[in-house]
């Protein structure tokens, strides 16, 4: 898996590479509007937008992965908190005495023959 994703990183930072060098040079210039938070900026190269949008983006997709990972890692620690009280409830219930096993599923059983119908008998 980190293979396949050295490649994408290679060749994204590839793609990136040949976009400033395509885009290069003095007649590659635009105005980037900023208004109501910051200042509009006249005559910026391309190159130099591309390259702060891609970091803006890199920054953003991190910190939505470092908020999911935390959220799962939490998640992942309570169930397994759960899963050895569960783990232990089992263990108790495996060493129980079988006698009192049998008296408990007796009492299971005669609480349910004295429940009444209630549809009636007839």
């Amino acid at each position: 898996m980190w293979v396949v994703r050295t490649i994408l990183v290679l060749v994204l930072i590839l793609l990136v590479v040949a976009f400033a060098y395509n885009n290069f040079g003095p007649d590659q210039v635009i105005d980037v509007k900023l208004e109501p938070v910051f200042p509009n900026y006249v005559d910026v190269p391309l190159v130099t937008v591309v390259f702060w949008s891609l970091l803006a983006g890199s920054i953003l997709s991190m910190l939505l992965f470092v908020s999911a990972y935390v959220k799962q890692s939490v998640q992942f620690h309570s169930a397994r908190k759960r899963i050895k009280a569960l783990e232990g409830e089992v263990t108790i219930l495996r060493n129980r005495p079988i006698e009192e096993s049998a008296d408990l599923l007796q009492g299971v059983d005669r609480r349910q023959s004295e429940k009444k119908s209630t549809f009636g008998n007839g």
